[in-house]
């Protein structure tokens, strides 16, 4: 009796979140995404490297959001667009899987640029340039789309599971796990944690420079960039962190038996942390206006703008009316 209690208490936990915990992260990820895009894409900014990755990035985190946390929350609804559809199941984990590859890998060409542009080094300095950027980017991009290949073969909506769509079996669930943590997790989040310490120790010998009477000065953009940049860094990995422990748990517990209420209870914590995965590309907006003042100098710049544009309409509308109210029609004098 307690355990179907339990399980009924656990589904009913897990349509809220997905009914309404997903459209949440949907909502403000969609609309925080956009304003990053509209930010980052100025002419002024998108001649940083740093700012061109996050750029791209954004865009990467909009294509999750929609196949992932939008597909979610129509779940919560009972409405499973990859129900029976096999074709549909393997395109959507291949774009979440592609995208969330290419999105933390350009943060992690992020964090190496930041890191070369703060270094004493003027060749280190100089190294990397837009094009670089792009050339790059577009590998990074290759790479992703051929890494997750096997979700085509691994993913089904099938009769063979019951129409959901999930892996096939469990070589294939070995699989995915191993690509998920080299591609998605661990490789990246080692390397961002990297470079983030050797810019965290760069500043410092720069500060020290600055005090001794010697050049080398950080500008205080490329500041405010590596400080946003440490911030996502530690948001990806704090968020990417739940959901990379229980596929490496599932992978070595899955050939041991288990009762009905130990499965119930791993999928309620699963389900748990691919949504706590989603937080980081949904917040990454209110992170940058939490900590960047030049993101926030930006988007103010984008208000103000805005709110010229409706008063001068209004003034015009206005103008308008008053002229049709006090047109003045011909009349003869005589």
């Amino acid at each position: 009796m307690g355990s179907t209690l339990s399980l009924q208490l656990n589904n009913n936990v897990i349509t809220v979140i997905n009914r309404y915990g997903t459209l949440f992260l949907f909502i403000f990820g969609i609309v925080g995404n956009l304003l990053s895009v509209y930010i980052f894409s100025r002419t002024h900014l998108r001649r940083s490297a740093c700012v061109l990755c996050l750029l791209l990035s954004s865009c990467f985190n909009i294509l999750i959001l929609i196949f992932g946390t939008l597909l979610r929350c129509l779940i919560g609804y009972n409405i499973d667009l990859t129900y029976n559809s096999p074709v549909f199941c393997a395109i959507r984990y291949y774009v979440i899987y592609v995208s969330q590859s290419a999105s933390v890998w350009l943060i992690v060409l992020a964090c190496f640029d930041r890191y070369l542009s703060s270094s004493l080094n003027i060749l280190r300095r100089r190294w990397m340039n837009i094009k670089r950027t792009y050339s790059i980017t577009f590998c990074i991009l290759i790479l992703s789309l051929l890494a997750y290949i096997e979700i085509f073969f691994c993913f089904a909506a099938s009769v063979q599971t019951q129409g959901e769509c999930m892996i096939k079996d469990k070589s294939c669930s070995f699989v995915e796990t191993i690509s998920y943590l080299v591609l998605n997790s661990f490789l990246p989040s080692i390397l961002m944690l990297g470079f983030g310490t050797a810019m965290l120790m760069n500043i410092k010998q720069s500060h020290q420079r600055t005090l001794n009477g010697l050049m080398n000065k950080i500008d205080r953009r490329d500041k405010q960039l590596i400080y946003m940049l440490l911030l996502q860094v530690a948001s990806i990995v704090l968020c990417m962190f739940p959901l990379s422990i229980m596929k490496v748990y599932l992978s070595l517990t899955g050939s041991k038996m288990k009762s009905a209420n130990r499965i119930h209870r791993e999928q309620f914590a699963y389900q748990v942390s691919v949504v706590i995965s989603y937080i980081n590309p949904s917040g990454m907006f209110f992170l940058h206006t939490l900590h960047g003042k030049l993101f926030r100098v930006e988007l103010f710049r984008l208000f103000h703008c805005l709110w010229q544009h409706d008063e001068r309409n209004r003034w015009k509308q206005q103008t308008l009316h008053i002229i049709r109210d006090h047109r003045i029609h011909p009349v003869n004098r005589f």
